[in-house]
This record gives C-alpha cells, structure tokens and sequence, in this order.
C-alpha cells in the first residue's frame, strides 16, 4: 500500500518570514518572485550544515536531511509549494510532539527560577 504525499501552499508577501520543519527527502517549489531559503540543521542531526540559497519561479528543491527552513519573500508575493516525505510525514509529528514536550520543561524550569526565591506566606523582597 502507497501512502499518499501531503502537498501545502502557501502564499508569502515581501518581507513575509516563514518557518518550517522539514522531514528529510520533502521538496519546495518556488510559484512566483523569488524565495531566500536558508537552512538550520536540527539539534540531534549534524550530518547537514545550514545554508543559503535563492529560488526563483519554476525552481525547486528537496530536503538532504530533517531541517528547519526559513523562507524570505524578497521582491513581490510569491507562493510556495511544498511536498511533504510521505515515508517521514509521521516521524516529523512525532518530533514536535517531542519538541511540544521540551518547550513545556524549559518553560517549567524558568518559571520555578522565577518563583524560587519567593516562600510561602512571606512578601518578595
């Protein structure tokens, strides 16, 4: 049985900034003015070092790794098209769960940081 890729869109207006996830072997197609791609491996992955680079209308380009990828519209609005892994679709929610998870612990540990000091049934200095 062949699992069925998930195909998005999205439509940047100059200066727009978009983030995403990538699991490895996704591609993006440029459908307009052109896109700055720039890359951020992800923490537990090493193997891919992040980069820059222009896509202009018609050009595309796959994923070597799992990535983070910002896209800058740089002159006039631009659309994106972006074809996910089917094979890594379900790996990458299982990543931001993970990621859901991580944010939850920094948040907690700042927050008991922040309270620490303060005991109860006294006023903070």
């Amino acid at each position: 049985m062949q699992t069925e890729s998930t195909i998005e869109q999205h439509t940047l207006t100059p200066g727009n900034l978009l983030t995403l996830r990538l699991p490895e072997g996704s591609t993006l197609l440029c459908l307009g003015a052109a896109i700055q791609l720039s890359t951020t491996p992800l923490p537990s992955l090493d193997a891919c070092s992040g980069y820059q680079m222009q896509l202009h209308n018609g050009q595309s380009w796959r994923a070597p790794a799992a990535l983070w990828v910002q896209l800058l519209c740089v002159d006039e609005r631009s659309r994106i098209q972006l074809q996910m892994n089917p094979a890594a679709i379900k790996e990458n929610r299982l990543g931001l769960t993970d990621l859901r998870r991580w944010m939850a612990l920094q948040w907690s540990a700042v927050l008991r940081k922040a309270t620490g000091n303060i005991k109860r049934g006294r006023r903070a200095a």
